[in-house]
């Protein structure tokens, strides 16, 4: 009797089992028909039920970000560098260009309007001070831990350049090589029977005979000795005297000097004039803005000229202007040496492009967060790489491990505009060797060349004084003086109008203690 009870408990408590197992394969949608609950987990003791397969969710909305470029021109509507960061970052460019003379007052106005881009790029220090003490950029500061790929790419110590009050407010881009350097026709010298200058007295010897003794052989008086831009061409004649441009700051015999209070101003100035007195330099020298004096120099007009590397060595440029004239050299030629000693230029110890997003873009995390990943990429080995040579199989091949541009012309000026999306820089001289290998010894010429260290970038106008008057004050008088319109025995009474109308020695003043105050000088 008990155990033919015990065997319809058995029964019954089987029985049970098989309809509750009957309602779970009911509700578990993921088990297939004929199919047991425990093939359909996985193997293990902690094995579990499979989960549903979630939806396929729609893919992430790109993020609009506005960036705004100063060129000269502007690349193609279409540009394949703009599709490559879309594609690889998830966002959407709205690219805006603008030109140099226009680029500072679109910033400005886009910021006072509350419409500025969402990354921009201030071409220099002082403008990107004002910018800080306006309280219209963001702070970088919170996120410099994110940034690290982009720190370690521009370098720690370049940092600084950004920095304003104790806080990061813009990312400095790497420094470019410098380009300037003096040319001459290497064709006229052969046929004036001249050596290069080596001295600001040859320099004038050379200027003269270019100017009066028919080099070109054409029986006519239609050339002359130099020209350039003001704003770079008479760096190598100040920089002969030991001073640079008027208004810079520098350390002399360990001392803060400013050029204009420099005694080597007058004796510089005293032989730029000597050189416009003999009627050997271009007479529109002082109004040359654009590439005027380029293009007299390769229709045969100019000997020798202070020039940039990329307008006159490249391939491309020597084409222009032997198409003009077949017989036409241009040779790089040392500075010019003076009672001063030699130096190109000027080598601003502040300058940098500096990337800024406005101050409004914290209030978009998203945007925030695909702007500060833009800024690595680019400063990545890969989007680096991107951005200083294009694509490969496209815009440059791999061989044996280096990079080989193409060279097919088409080509080429795609990818000339790629220096635009340089954003935080590039690695300059690794970059120069590989897309101008044929120009090494004119680029490497240039950057070598001796330049005198200023800082005015780290100097801010102190309250009351207004640079740009000063400066145009200074200009004006700076052009009588070359010209000869008015002597330089005034020029102690054009200092004294400097200090009591513009308030320059307040400017002095407030430039030392700001340079002591940031431990640039002691």
């Amino acid at each position: 009797m008990r155990k033919n009870m015990w065997v319809v408990l058995l029964a019954v408590f089987m029985m049970l089992s098989a309809v509750l197992a009957g309602c779970s394969s009911g509700k578990n949608n993921d088990v297939a028909p004929n199919q047991s609950q425990d093939a359909a987990s996985t193997n293990g003791k902690n094995s579990t039920p499979s989960q549903p397969e979630p939806s396929q969710q729609e893919p992430e909305k790109p993020v609009e970000v506005t960036i705004m470029l100063q060129a000269a021109e502007p690349p193609p509507a279409d540009y394949f560098l703009v599709g490559e960061l879309e594609k690889r970052l998830n966002i959407k460019i709205n690219l805006q260009t603008f030109l140099p003379d226009d680029y500072k007052s679109k910033i400005n106005v886009g910021l006072a309007s509350g419409s500025a881009p969402d990354m921009f790029f201030v071409p220099d220090r002082n403008t990107f001070t004002k910018l800080a003490k306006q309280g219209v950029l963001y702070d970088f500061t919170p996120q410099m831990g994110q940034l690290q790929p982009t720190v370690q790419f521009v370098g720690k110590d370049n940092l600084v350049k950004g920095q304003v009050g104790g806080k990061q407010l813009g990312i400095p881009q790497t420094a470019r090589a410098y380009q300037y350097s003096l040319w001459a026709r290497k064709d006229w010298l052969d046929a004036l029977k001249l050596e290069p200058p080596k001295t600001i007295e040859d320099f004038m010897t050379v200027a003269k005979a270019m100017r009066f003794n028919d080099p070109d052989g054409n029986n006519n008086k239609d050339t002359y000795g130099y020209s350039g831009r003001p704003t770079e061409a008479l760096g190598p004649l100040f920089g002969a005297f030991g001073t640079t441009y008027p208004g810079y700051f520098y350390l002399k015999d360990g001392k803060l000097v400013n050029s204009l209070y420099d005694p080597a101003m007058k004796d510089a100035l005293a032989y730029i004039k000597e050189l416009f007195d003999a009627d050997v330099v271009d007479p529109e020298l002082l109004a040359n803005t654009k590439l005027q004096h380029k293009d007299k120099a390769f229709q045969g007009q100019i000997g020798m000229m202070y020039f940039n590397w990329p307008n006159i060595a490249t391939e491309s440029k020597v084409k222009e202007y032997k198409a003009i004239n077949p017989k036409a050299e241009w040779i790089q030629i040392d500075l010019p040496a003076g009672p001063g000693g030699k130096s190109a230029f000027y080598n601003d110890m502040g300058a940098a492009a500096i990337a800024a997003f406005p101050k409004t873009v914290e209030k978009d995390p998203k945007k925030l967060e695909k702007l500060i990943e833009l800024l690595n990429y680019v400063s990545s080995p890969e989007g680096a790489k991107l951005v200083m040579y294009g694509l490969e199989g496209v815009h440059y091949e791999m061989k044996d491990g280096a990079i080989v541009p193409s060279t097919d012309e088409a080509t080429v000026k795609d990818a000339s505009y790629t220096y635009l999306f340089q954003f935080t820089g590039r690695d300059e001289m690794v970059y120069l060797k590989t897309k101008f290998a044929a120009v090494e010894a004119e680029y490497t010429f240039a950057n070598n060349m001796p330049r005198l260290d200023v800082y005015n970038s780290y100097v801010e106008s102190p309250e009351g004084f207004v640079a740009a008057d000063a400066t145009r004050y200074i200009e004006e008088e700076l052009y009588k003086f070359i010209y000869g319109k008015r002597p330089l025995s005034e020029y102690d009474k054009f200092i004294d109008t400097l200090e009591t109308t513009f308030k320059y020695k307040q400017y002095m003043e407030s430039a030392e203690s700001q340079l002591k105050e940031q431990g640039l000088i002691q």
